[in-house]
């Protein structure tokens, strides 16, 4: 790991993906909204204060508009927060080399990895619904690190979708063929929570027989392990790494 890409050492530059902004919708449902509320509870404890001073004083004109004080401060600095926490999210990158990549993290630090430090990438999209409707997806992902760290791909980041593309069309073609030579020298395939041998896969702690498995398929964010006695195993997309490896695996052929 570098903390700053070596421009020589990863290549041109293929592609950049900023930090998602603060959109219109957030501006006008939460921003403005905060803001307004903000502002009448100050001015509604401004009223209150002048009424309760010339009545009765500056003791109980205080006590009058201590609450609305508080409740205004208090909204002032969760907004704050707020906006500062989406200016950051705002400030990330997420560059692609023709070496590597490189991410600025929400605290504004530089991580740099090359290709080959990269196992694998998973991808998921999480349906919003309401009232049996589809009002948004989110998609959202995992790069896996050989050392065992990982690097989330939230939504924090613009197009996600595309940002996997471009990073599985590149390490998949470096993973198979070690994924292939490794196995026919009699090792395991590893995908996330499944192991994959000659004999059997394994889901979890669970060894299912290759005669005893119909097919796997991928549906509704799960891949579909199907067995021949008519039960099926869940694994979420998820939770598999290189998921498209997996079934085209599957597909050269266990026995080979």
């Amino acid at each position: 790991m570098s903390p700053q890409v070596d421009k020589v050492k990863f290549g041109r530059q293929i592609a950049t993906f900023r930090g998602r902004s603060i959109e219109l919708r957030t501006w006008v449902l939460i921003i403005i909204p905060g803001c307004l509320l903000t502002l009448s509870s100050y001015l509604y404890g401004m009223l209150l204060a002048g009424n309760a001073y010339q009545q009765h004083g500056p003791a109980l004109a205080l006590i009058r508009a201590r609450s609305w004080f508080m409740f205004a401060t208090i909204l002032l600095v969760i907004l704050a927060a707020y906006i500062l926490y989406r200016l950051l999210i705002s400030s990330q990158r997420f560059e692609i080399f023709k070496n590597g990549i490189q991410y600025r993290s929400i605290f504004l630090r530089r991580h740099a990895y090359y290709w080959s430090e990269l196992s694998g990438i998973a991808s998921s999209a999480t349906r919003i619904t309401f009232f049996g409707k589809d009002i948004q997806t989110i998609p959202s992902g995992v790069i896996y690190l050989y050392t065992g760290k990982s690097i989330e791909l939230t939504n924090r980041f613009q197009n996600i979708p595309r940002l996997v593309e471009i990073v599985k069309s590149i390490i998949y073609p470096l993973i198979w063929p070690t994924l292939k030579s490794t196995f026919r020298s009699g090792g395991t395939a590893q995908f996330g929570r499944l192991t994959l041998t000659r004999e059997h896969i394994q889901i979890a702690k669970k060894s299912i027989p290759w005669e005893s498995v119909y097919r796997l398929r991928a549906e509704s964010g799960f891949l579909m392990v199907e067995l021949r006695d008519d039960s099926d195993q869940q694994i979420p997309i998820s939770d598999i790494p290189n998921l498209e490896l997996l079934l085209q695996f599957v597909d050269w052929g266990i026995q080979t």
